[in-house]
């Protein structure tokens, strides 16, 4: 479930009653030592595997060649096979078949390669290698990618947000609740069951864990050596007001999964307004009413067109 404004409280159906006592608190609230107990619980759960670390360095560096990005990608075959697949997708319908990999990098470019490596590295994190029936956790991940293909299209109407970065935090926005998830899965349960209920799932998760899953996500981010502005820009629940580059990020990883959450359960873009959105994100992002129709319709394509293109 989506994260609530600050505004809303939480919903009980009926005569039932939460089996959790759930206090609105801060939404700042930070538990370092907690965080740290789940990040070591979960160990190499939380690692981006190596080859995805060395794609993404060897990509951002322009004077990089194909032949070395070649040699990278080679050790690992399951990133191979989805490289080749992607280039070879009925979406491009090329006239005849990829069948190298210096091929693929040169049609995919070094930004699609890094886009792609980033998505199969974190696809392990959140389903790993031998819980692929989760339906909590194919769900996150449905949702984070979606929302890393809404975030990196809302990027081309937002003069300050970079498309590469938009799509990395709407993919890793949710990786804190698969490692809250991997921690205790059946604590877990008890925050899902009160989230069904209709509370928030930030306050279900801290009544728990005594920590949720934005600060886990922004504890591994840090632990991975990410760039403050990406940390920033994962931070999608707190409001900010000033426009400046890290905040248009946050605004924009919020804005792309919420976005995301309406396309998908059939809301046409064209009844898209800013009353369905937070305040906030608009403000930062200084988006008009006229032009969220816009955006949103942008978005809706772009979803369209990953379902075309198998992913």
């Amino acid at each position: 479930m989506e994260p609530i404004d600050e505004s809303q409280t939480p919903k009980v159906h009926g005569n039932e009653k939460p089996e959790l006592v759930l206090e609105q608190g801060d939404p700042t609230f930070e538990c370092p030592s907690q965080i740290n107990k789940i990040l070591e619980r979960v160990g190499d759960v939380a690692a981006l595997p190596q080859v995805v670390c060395q794609v993404v360095q060897a990509t951002e560096n322009e004077d990089a060649s194909v032949i070395a990005l070649e040699r990278t990608i080679l050790i690992d075959p399951g990133l191979s096979t989805r490289i080749l697949a992607q280039a070879n997708s009925a979406y491009y319908a090329l006239p005849r078949k990829v069948t190298s990999i210096r091929e693929a990098v040169m049609f995919l470019g070094f930004r699609g390669v890094r886009q792609l490596a980033m998505t199969v590295g974190v696809f392990d994190l959140f389903l790993g290698k031998t819980d692929r029936d989760s339906l909590r956790r194919r769900s996150w991940w449905r949702h984070s990618l979606d929302s890393a293909l809404a975030c990196r299209t809302l990027a081309e109407f937002l003069p300050l947000v970079a498309a590469d970065e938009a799509y990395t935090c709407g993919l890793l926005h949710l990786i804190g609740k698969t490692l809250l998830d991997r921690y205790d899965a059946a604590q877990y349960e008890r925050v899902q069951n009160v989230v069904d209920q209709g509370a928030p799932d930030v306050l279900a998760e801290r009544a728990v864990f005594q920590c949720d899953h934005i600060e886990v996500a922004l504890g591994v981010a840090r632990k991975w050596g990410f760039p403050e502005i990406l940390v920033n820009g994962l931070n999608y629940f707190t409001p900010v007001h000033e426009p400046t580059a890290e905040n248009a990020l946050r605004a924009c990883t919020a804005l792309g999964s919420r976005l995301t959450r309406l396309i998908r359960a059939n809301k046409p873009a064209e009844e898209i307004g800013s009353e369905l959105l937070p305040g906030w994100i608009l403000d930062v992002l200084e988006v008009t009413d006229i032009k969220v129709k816009a955006v949103a319709k942008s978005v809706a394509d772009s979803l369209e067109s990953a379902s075309m293109m198998g992913l």
